[in-house]
C-alpha cells in the first residue's frame, strides 16, 4: 500500500535509508540518528510531500520530494528514493514511483524531476519508468571541506 508520509513514519524510513545506502552499489555508512536528521529536513517544509510503500505494517520503500514553482508550472522535486535492500527487485520502487507520477499529474504537475548516480542501478530504474536524462542540464558540487 503507498499512503503519504506521517511524522511517525521517521524511524522506519531512516531503517530503509540506512538499509538502502549502505549496501551496493552506494556503500555509505549512515548513522540511524543522521538518516533521521536527513528525513526529518527533508519533511519538514511546507511544501514537503513524502510516500511510503507499507507492507503488513511494514514500510519498505519512501520518496522525499518538494512541490517547487517553475516558469512552466509546479514540479515535484524528489530529494530521496530509496527501497530497503532486503525488498529490492519485487517491484516495490516502480509501484512507488508510479503512483508518485499519478499523484502528480492529479495536481497537474509540469514534471518530476530527480538527480542520481550515472552507471548506477537507480539510473536504470529511473529510465525505466519513464524518466529522460535532460540533455541540457549537469549537476555541479563545489566541496567545502
Amino acid at each position: 500500500m503507498i499512503r503519504p508520509y506521517h511524522e511517525k513514519d521517521l524511524q522506519a524510513c531512516a531503517a530503509v535509508y540506512c538499509s538502502a545506502f549502505s549496501a551496493p552499489p552506494w556503500h555509505e555508512q549512515w548513522t540511524a540518528e543522521l538518516a533521521q536528521t536527513r528525513v526529518r529536513e527533508l519533511m519538514c517544509t511546507p511544501m514537503s510531500y513524502g510516500y511510503v510503500c507499507e507492507e503488513n505494517g511494514q514500510i519498505l520503500g519512501f520518496a522525499a520530494g518538494r512541490l517547487m514553482t517553475y516558469l512552466y508550472g509546479r514540479e515535484y522535486v524528489i530529494d530521496e528514493f530509496c527501497v530497503s535492500y532486503e525488498t529490492q527487485g519485487r517491484g516495490i520502487g516502480s509501484i512507488l514511483m508510479q503512483h508518485i507520477i499519478a499523484e502528480m499529474k492529479s495536481r497537474f504537475c509540469a514534471a518530476v524531476v530527480l538527480n542520481t548516480t550515472r552507471g548506477y542501478p537507480s539510473e536504470a530504474f529511473y529510465l525505466k519508468n519513464g524518466f529522460v536524462q535532460a540533455e541540457d542540464m549537469i549537476t555541479l558540487y563545489l566541496h567545502l571541506k
